[in-house]
């Protein structure tokens, strides 16, 4: 538990410590108000069984004379009535924390899961290597609600136990004190005992929850990117087998927490009952007589009530906790580094200063020098010192076998791989430190293009606010591509919906709007990484015809394992043994 705190105090900033103060404050007068309330049965009860008690009472003798009473019958309804009010009082009293409680916990869950969505999209590019997606989504969703899950759990063990401890310090005030010390430090050593055997059986299942979890994630994504593939091998039954197979796993670790979390409360009540009739038969056995016992067996009962749901819940809570605790410390793990960094919150201010800076200059050429690299966790070096220059306005391929460094090469180029040593300069200014005015002079054009579910208009000008679209931008940027005839030929023009992956266009003509999104900023250089490889021959001829039409306007970086996508190239480099040669 003490490493729970020391990172949730890590976690929360200063606004949030500070409301949870006010909620532990709060919970100490629930906690009062709860003790009173069972605290006045035992003068109640007493009042109404033997009226005469009254006198023998200092505290009820003031009472009764302070309020000018007349009878012992409207001393006894004055009571019952006041108990009334305080139990009305304390119901709407803890009413109101409850909302606060949830309302802390639920407003601020989604908060810290836009934290972790804005954590993982700053990370660098070299951690997607080697990501697993269903862990990303587990992390930013399931774990964070988990996570919050715990949290509130420890307000409401910590409330159950200022609960527990009130009505104990109660007890002592009205029945006998030896009973209540004996069935408290009972209560705490079952719960201590409970905790120590089923802590590591919920941290398991809480493991188990992740790990499934995840999978049913990747699976469903799996299943989804490749219907085509297993519509026609008639896979169908395998990825239903395997989901199945993780919500198996899933299902198991939901039971084993709901089974652990509420066994533990029939051994609870069985031990505590046992306890109390023991007590009262073996002070029936030395002889009290059971009028004596009456006003302190009202109260206890009336505490019992309270008392063994409150034991219930504060194993719950423990358990809860146990179990939440994987999700916890995952997502802790995972903004631990921003806490370090101070940067707690995404500054959209800034990022919209990063959008409106201007191009770094591109006149004369870029060249790389002295590119070493090597992939995180290896050994084995991609680039040994490698070089190359791209003059401004040429147009140069880039070819090599397979695994050679083509893409590495454009990576480093693009920024999206930190280098071991070099350089890369643009008319002679290194770029390091200056990437957001670097990369807005540059367009690329992947193998794989990535295709939002929205339309033509979304997909060319991407990740551009909607109010911010320019429409002249992107007609000229789809003119460019060989695209304008062919969707100003739909019946909605630039708000025709392509579908998930752009599943309702064709290849070729998700390339071309590929080609366009690259050009919608107008940039100098436009880098493609094999972006015609998955084509047939005329859709890649046609394709090359138009990005050929920009030799001379723009400069181009081409990477290709086809020898006719380069023919028209000025110049072309081979990569090969951590190097880059020019062929010609």
């Amino acid at each position: 538990m003490l490493k729970i705190l020391k990172k949730m105090n890590l976690l929360l900033d200063n606004r949030q410590k500070r409301t949870m103060i006010v909620l532990i404050v709060m919970m100490l007068v629930g906690g009062v108000l709860e003790s009173l309330g069972i605290s006045m049965l035992v003068p109640i009860i007493t009042v109404v069984l033997d009226p005469s008690a009254v006198e023998e009472s200092t505290v009820l003798s003031a009472l009764y004379d302070g309020l000018g009473m007349e009878s012992s019958v409207q001393f006894a309804v004055f009571l019952l009535l006041a108990f009334v009010g305080m139990t009305v009082l304390k119901n709407v009293y803890l009413f109101f924390q409850q909302k606060l409680q949830l309302k802390f916990v639920y407003t601020n869950q989604f908060a810290t899961s836009r934290r972790m969505m804005i954590n993982f999209m700053k990370r660098p590019y070299e951690y997607y290597l080697n990501a697993d997606t269903s862990v990303i989504q587990r992390n930013i969703t399931s774990d964070v609600n988990n996570m919050y899950g715990l949290i509130l759990s420890c307000l409401q063990l910590f409330s159950e136990c200022i609960v527990f401890v009130c009505l104990v310090a109660a007890l002592f005030l009205f029945s006998d004190a030896m009973m209540i010390m004996g069935m408290a430090v009972l209560m705490v050593l079952l719960l201590f005992v409970i905790k120590k055997v089923l802590k590591p059986i919920m941290i398991r299942a809480g493991q188990e929850n992740q790990e499934f979890y995840s999978g049913l994630y990747k699976w469903i994504e799996q299943s989804v990117m490749g219907i085509k593939e297993i519509k026609i091998g008639c896979k169908e039954n395998y990825f239903i087998n395997e989901y199945a197979k993780c919500g198996a796993g899933y299902v198991n670790a939901v039971q084993k927490y709901n089974l652990f979390n509420a066994t533990p409360r029939l051994l609870i009540e069985t031990v505590c009952i046992t306890g109390m009739v023991g007590y009262f038969v073996l002070t029936l056995g030395q002889g009290t007589q059971l009028t004596e016992l009456l006003p302190q067996l009202t109260a206890l009962v009336a505490a019992a009530m309270r008392l063994l749901p409150s034991v219930n819940r504060i194993n719950n809570y423990q358990t809860s906790i146990s179990y939440f605790e994987p999700f916890f410390m995952g997502v802790s793990d995972n903004l631990q580094e921003e806490i370090h960094d101070g940067k707690m919150t995404y500054d959209a201010e800034a990022y919209r200063k990063k959008q409106s800076v201007e191009k770094l200059p591109l006149k004369e050429n870029i060249r790389l020098e002295d590119i070493t690299y090597k992939y995180p966790n290896t050994e084995k070096l991609i680039f040994d010192h490698a070089g190359m220059e791209i003059p401004i306005g040429a147009s140069v391929g880039i070819v090599g076998v397979t695994g050679s460094g083509k893409t590495t090469i454009v990576d480093v180029l693009l920024g999206l791989l930190q280098m071991e040593s070099g350089r890369i300069l643009a008319d002679g200014v290194d770029v390091s430190g200056r990437y957001e005015a670097w990369l807005k002079n540059i367009g690329y054009i992947p193998q794989t293009i990535f295709m939002i579910d929205d339309s033509i208009r979304k997909n060319v000008a991407f990740g551009v606010p909607e109010e911010e679209i320019d429409e002249e931008k992107v007609w000229r940027a789809l003119e460019e591509a060989a695209l304008d005839d062919f969707v100003r030929s739909l019946p909605e023009g630039l708000e025709t919906g392509i579908g998930e992956r752009g599943i309702r266009i064709s290849g070729g003509q998700r390339q071309r709007i590929s080609i366009a999104r690259a050009l919608y900023e107008d940039p100098e250089v436009l880098v493609l990484d094999e972006a015609t490889s998955a084509l047939d021959n005329d859709t890649e001829a046609a394709i090359m015809d138009s990005i050929n039409r920009l030799h001379g306007k723009k400069t181009l970086v081409i990477i290709a394992h086809r020898l006719q996508t380069i023919e028209k190239c000025d110049m072309v480099y081979r990569v090969a043994a951590g190097k880059i040669s020019r062929e010609r």
